[in-house]
């Protein structure tokens, strides 16, 4: 990750509260728009609020112009965006290893376990069936 700092490179989260009057599917739509940009770096992780519109993604900033990217809102122009580098997501594998020291040390869970029970969902063999 040349020419970023310890500070700018790694795994970034961008939470985006929509403007007051848009509706839940037009601020899924913008929210879809930003998510599937891959100049802002690789997206590990994304959802949409249920309570209001807008939503939260898990971005891997990997080069200075994923960060400059980053910089500008795109289709959520308006939006009251937060963006947050994290601390021990360095990288995608080091988000991995949060989300298994987490599951692990506070609900004494491997994450592999639960990667186990994804793997046999209706969920899995939906999103196997996508094109990628």
């Amino acid at each position: 990750m040349a020419g970023l700092s310890k500070r700018d490179r790694g795994c970034w989260l961008v939470a985006g509260y929509a403007p007051d009057g848009t509706t839940m599917a037009e601020a899924n739509d913008a929210f879809n728009a930003f998510v599937s940009d891959a100049s802002r770096g690789f997206a590990w992780f994304h959802d949409h609020f249920a309570d209001r519109p807008g939503g939260v993604v898990l971005l891997a900033v990997e080069t200075p112009e994923h960060l400059e990217a980053l910089k500008h809102p795109g289709p959520l122009a308006g939006w009251d965006l937060k963006v947050h580098p994290l601390i021990f997501a360095e990288d995608g594998e080091g988000f991995l290893f949060q989300a298994d020291f987490t599951t692990t040390v506070y609900r004494k869970v491997r994450l592999r376990d639960r990667w186990d029970a994804y793997r046999n969902s209706d969920l899995f063999r939906r999103n196997e069936a996508r094109e990628v």
